[in-house]
């Protein structure tokens, strides 16, 4: 994955926040970022995890990503399983895989008891867990850890390190940022700077002598539970007592000897070596000095030379662990149809948001309202089907305002990163207009039922059939322009609340009343042919009602990766 002199400002009269930047991060490297609060660390990494896309420069190679945000929201209407199985299947897993690595990565994390807890029930730090399995229940090529160990607890931080290792050793990369400056330090990192708007590598300087413990124990678990970043543990074998080598800097050596002689039973001392600094191995020429076992279960191992063990990673654990990689002769319109599925999986979280929050309910309640006071009994079926039609178009736009707003912003750029912020951006447009869609149907339903097939003054019988078809039709270009009413009318070009509501009520009405709208076409030629008993078509409105809400949602899905 490359950067190209990639840059981003917020705004066109604000500064630059990244300018010039250039990275090139190849398979199964470590990558560390620092700067000062406000430096642009955040910006960056949503840019890496494809959040948003740069103002200048580009941005090329980027694998399958998952993006873990610095603050996970609460305000979620799911479970932790059910928001989990969608994110999966918005990486492309199925249903079931989706749910075995939930549960698998939600156990490795201690959070399985809260597998059918809602997500706005849980703690700060057992809502972060869920952030994280979600990013790496799909076995990223590209793992993006914005301060992702923030609020977890020392088990938790543990299993982490240990994720990173394995995703390391499976040859993805890993970039993070971390408010500990050891993070994830015994895995020596590739560290980059921002200063001002430009990004600079930190050389790598060698962390110090280091000491070697050697101590056995006839009981293998009084380890002491949290050991000092940069601490290396071993097993020497599962026999009784047990044996371990520690490896850590001078610094820790006596507070790690304390514990190990305070733990109940203590831990005999065989062995104390002081060993020579280690240059961590992004120093050209460096190599490592002995091997890493990551954790007291041998799950992660790094030889000397810096890579992993096929022999450790076949012995860890296999939650999350990505599926065989499809087959080299994959037909050309492979990617396509997986793009699509993953699009598809992510309009249905929108819509199970949706339905779960409940915000649909106020647009629904005035829509079965306007029906109720304008739709009669024995009323002529066409101008029935006109006002049902008319009066979902400034509904439609209200529903498609909400979809591409209830996300919360986190949560969405979690969404962005698992499909690309303009696809994000389209499922909830998708999601919205469906329902829409949904509403009229029913509401067409209604209308057939009670009223009378005739014309307006009660003497020539209009089809039942051609007259729902025509209905149907003004119905779904109705649908289409308040959906792209919808769209344009809020983010990402309207942020404001105010704004946001006053130009989609002005906007549908003027759709309705304009005279070259294809609504206002659909609904006259309705009211038309109820005055002489004739059906008209209204499939030439619809279709430019399609162009016009396509041309909408390709501007805002486009602009949602600008301002993403």
């Amino acid at each position: 994955m490359i950067l190209s002199g990639v840059g981003r400002r917020h705004g066109a009269r604000r500064p630059w926040v990244l300018r010039g930047v250039d990275l090139e991060l190849p398979a199964g490297t470590l990558v560390r970022i620092e700067g000062p609060n406000g430096a642009g660390k955040s910006t960056l990494l949503r840019l890496l995890a494809g959040v948003g896309a740069p103002t200048e420069g580009r941005v090329t190679g980027r694998p399958r990503t998952a993006y873990v945000p610095e603050r996970f929201p609460a305000a979620l209407p799911f479970t932790a399983a059910g928001y989990l199985v969608h994110m999966g299947r918005a990486h492309g897993l199925t249903a079931a895989e989706a749910a075995t690595r939930a549960a698998g990565w939600l156990e490795r994390f201690g959070a399985e008891g809260y597998a059918r807890t809602p997500v706005a029930e849980l703690s700060k730090g057992t809502a972060q867990k869920v952030a994280v399995a979600q990013a790496l229940m799909a076995a990223p090529g590209l793992l993006v850890l914005d301060e992702a160990w923030t609020g977890l607890d020392a088990g938790a931080r543990a299993e982490l390190d240990r994720a990173v290792a394995e995703r390391l050793g499976d040859g993805a990369t890993v970039v993070f940022v971390d408010h500990d400056p050891h993070r994830l330090a015994g895995a020596s990192p590739t560290a980059h700077r921002l200063e001002g708007a430009g990004l600079v590598p930190v050389t790598a300087t060698s962390e110090g002598p280091r000491v070697r413990i050697e101590a056995t124990c006839q009981d293998p678990t009084s380890v002491p539970p949290e050991l000092p970043d940069g601490t290396t543990l071993e097993r020497a074998g599962a026999g009784t007592p047990a044996a371990i080598r520690l490896t850590t800097t001078t610094a820790h050596s006596d507070p790690l000897l304390r514990a190990l002689l305070a733990a109940d039973p203590p831990w005999h001392i065989t062995g104390l070596t002081r060993l020579p600094a280690r240059v961590p191995a992004s120093v050209p020429g460096a190599r490592a000095d002995s091997t890493t076992v990551h954790g007291p279960d041998g799950t992660t191992a790094r030889e000397p030379d810096g890579t992993y063990c096929a022999r450790d990673r076949a012995r860890g654990s296999d939650h999350g662990r990505d599926a065989a990689p499809a087959p080299a002769d994959d037909p050309p319109l492979a990617p396509y149809g997986r793009a699509l599925r993953r699009t598809a999986a992510l309009t249905r979280y929108q819509t199970a948001l949706l339905a779960r929050s409940q915000r649909w309910l106020a647009p629904v309640l005035l829509y079965a309202a306007a029906l109720g006071i304008g739709v009669r009994a024995g009323q002529p079926v066409l101008d029935s089907l006109g006002y049902a039609s008319a009066v979902l178009l400034p509904v439609a736009a209200w529903i498609v305002r909400i979809c591409a707003t209830q996300e919360p912003p986190a949560a969405r750029a979690v969404s962005a990163a698992a499909v690309g912020p303009r696809r994000a951006h389209l499922a909830a447009l998708v999601a919205g207009l469906a329902c829409a869609l949904g509403l009229g149907c029913a509401g067409a339903a209604f209308v057939l039922l009670i009223s009378d097939p005739a014309d307006t003054g009660g003497t020539v019988a209009v089809p039942l059939l051609p007259a729902a078809l025509a209905g149907l039709g003004a119905i779904t270009c109705c649908a289409l322009l308040g959906a792209a009413v919808g769209a344009l009318c809020t983010r990402p070009l309207v942020h404001r609340r105010g704004w946001s509501l006053a130009a989609a009520a002005l906007g549908s009405l003027s759709v309705l009343v304009a005279g070259v709208s294809p609504a206002n076409a659909a609904v006259s030629a309705l009211v038309s042919g109820s005055a002489t008993g004739t059906v008209p078509s209204t499939s030439l409105p619809a279709a430019a009602a399609l162009a016009v809400a396509a041309g909408a949602a390709a501007l805002t899905s486009r602009t949602s990766a600008l301002r993403g």
